[in-house]
């Protein structure tokens, strides 16, 4: 049976899923990529109490991250800026507001827009690139970055390489999963991305056709997947 093919932990996808089961778009998950903790992980939570006028925080796993050294930390008060709605949802859902969240789920957007001045805290992927802080700087804040966690490969069963190499759609979320699938598999289905940067590394990659929302958002991601199943005739 052709399925769409999702490449996160469900735990990450629970709002694609709900909007994929209401469209009667069959699924399956095969998340591609874990997060073992980064090298300065463990400072994270002793740093939290120094008086940064924003934390940062770009993604999901980085949410997921900074919310429980928070509780390690005995919540002290933080000013968290968030790169995405689905990240600013990580952090509300775990006590920690956002104070601010970037106009476009870009970094450069978030290092253009972000209000004030001073020190900030990015707690970032070991992956991560130096465009934002470097944007930051010429804004004049001074950033300091922990690496607190890393992204790799997840290793796949033989049944989850098969469901890649039989995939309808694959809804991939970052470029790491990008990789992830190209090394495993040949195949090269229709890709729904969550965001143009996903999108240019999936067709990259050889993925063929992409899609990705003009707007973010999963409502505009299922859509996505729904245009590329109808594309290929695929009944619900």
């Amino acid at each position: 049976m052709k399925r769409v093919v999702l490449t996160r932990d469900p735990a990450k996808d629970r709002e694609l899923i709900r909007e994929l089961k209401r469209r009667g778009l069959p699924y399956v998950s095969v998340p591609l990529v874990e997060h073992p903790p980064g090298p300065q992980r463990a400072e994270l939570p002793r740093r939290l109490g120094e008086g940064w006028r924003w934390v940062i925080v770009t993604s999901p796993t980085a949410a997921h991250v900074l919310a429980a050294a928070w509780e390690e930390a005995g919540r002290p008060p933080l000013a968290v800026a968030a790169l995405g709605r689905g990240t600013a949802r990580v952090l509300a859902r775990s006590g920690l507001a956002p104070g601010f969240v970037a106009p476009e789920a870009y970094g450069r957007s978030l290092a253009e827009t972000l209000p004030g001045e001073g020190r900030v805290l990015w707690p970032a992927s070991v992956r991560a690139g130096s465009e934002l802080t470097q944007t930051l700087a010429a804004r004049g804040f001074a950033t300091v970055r922990l690496d607190v966690y890393t992204t790799r490969p997840r290793p796949l069963s033989r049944s989850e390489r098969a469901q890649l190499d039989a995939a309808a759609v694959a809804a991939l979320a970052s470029p790491s999963a990008v990789e992830a699938w190209a090394a495993r598999t040949a195949s090269r289905p229709p890709a729904a991305a969550i965001g143009r940067v996903t999108g240019e590394a999936a067709r990259a990659a050889g993925f063929e056709p992409v899609r990705w929302p003009e707007a973010p958002g999963v409502a505009g991601w299922a859509q996505a997947v729904q245009d590329l199943w109808n594309t290929k005739g695929h009944a619900p």
